[in-house]
């Protein structure tokens, strides 16, 4: 599956080794050729350096046969004009953003966009927390329904990485939130004890 990731700050270069591990076809694009340093060397994918909302960057990325774009920039901006581009223009069968400022996540909508917004989650889960519930939320993402679960690690699971969980089928470790801040599900890491597992299954 063919995959463009725009920005490759902590989440997107993250996003990108997952997805690259996992075999699909990943370019990467960022305005600052330094960023890439955060890949690493085992990164199989391609990366392309210019403005991500440049129609231009974005053929040169391979925009016009992608099956999907995410937009994980450190602006709100930049995440909603390159989903629109990609949406409208290229005719790109899945996009998705990243947004910082949850007040804004309505206009993403009102645009038909698909949004991940870190601070309702976080909030979200510290909430369950201090009310001792176990949170859950869903979201549409395509045609499809999804349930995000937040739950703290198991007892035994300190220190052990996040692929030792063993889930029932049909539900995926979709992130943790750790220290606070929310990070994609990536092999590697190692669990600690006040972690918040991000559980999602497909309802519909």
């Amino acid at each position: 599956m063919q995959i463009i990731v725009i920005g490759c700050g902590k989440v997107g270069s993250g996003l990108a080794r997952i997805l690259s591990d996992e075999g699909h076809d990943v370019v990467i694009v960022d305005n600052d050729s330094n960023n890439f340093k955060s890949l690493g060397g085992g990164f199989n994918g391609v990366t392309v350096t210019g403005v991500p909302i440049d129609q231009d960057v974005l053929k040169q990325a391979g925009i016009e046969t992608a099956y999907a774009l995410a937009a994980v920039t450190p602006d709100d901006n930049i995440n909603v004009m390159a989903c629109q581009v990609a949406k409208e223009i290229f005719k790109v069968p899945r996009v998705i953003a990243r947004i910082y400022n949850p007040a804004r996540e309505h206009v993403f909508h009102e645009f038909g966009l698909e949004t991940i917004c870190p601070t309702n989650m976080t909030a979200d889960v510290i909430r369950s927390i201090v009310l001792g519930e176990e949170n859950s939320c869903h979201h549409i993402i395509g045609s499809n329904v999804f349930s995000f679960k937040y739950k703290k690690i198991p007892k035994g699971y300190q220190g052990k990485r996040v692929t030792s969980i063993k889930l029932k089928a049909g539900t995926a470790i979709f992130g943790i939130v750790q220290k606070g801040r929310f990070i994609f599900a990536n092999p590697g890491i190692k669990l600690a004890d006040d972690d918040i597992l991000v559980i999602s299954e497909m309802v519909d």
